[in-house]
């Protein structure tokens, strides 16, 4: 699994290595991994610069908080309702803040 990446995701979400694969479809009570950790490496994980030494331990922490007080423990509605669209909202944040990187040739690294 990959912990870290600094590449460009898909911006059209059709093709590559950030477009929704079929076990992105599956919800984690249908063969899933089944732990918040590794919903938050497969969901957030690439999207992140320096996702396993800065990131990760924080959104795990808020992962956490948010399943335990708002999802009431039920993983796959957090999953559904909450990491799929969070997950919608990055890659598209990261895709616009790259194409006006381009645009304006900001030398500026992407920080979320």
């Amino acid at each position: 699994m990959q912990m870290q990446s600094d590449a460009l995701p898909d911006c059209g979400l059709t093709a590559g290595p950030f477009a929704p694969t079929a076990a992105d479809r599956l919800s984690s009570a249908h063969g899933g991994s089944g732990s918040i950790e590794s919903l938050i490496d497969h969901y957030l994980g690439p999207l992140y610069p320096d996702y396993a030494d800065h990131t990760r331990p924080m959104l795990i922490r808020q992962a956490r908080d948010l399943l335990v007080c708002t999802f009431h423990g039920d993983l796959e509605r957090f999953e559904g309702d909450f990491l799929r669209p969070a997950t919608d909202i990055v890659r598209e944040l990261r895709c616009a803040y790259q194409r006006g990187k381009r645009r304006f040739g900001s030398k500026h690294m992407w920080v979320m």
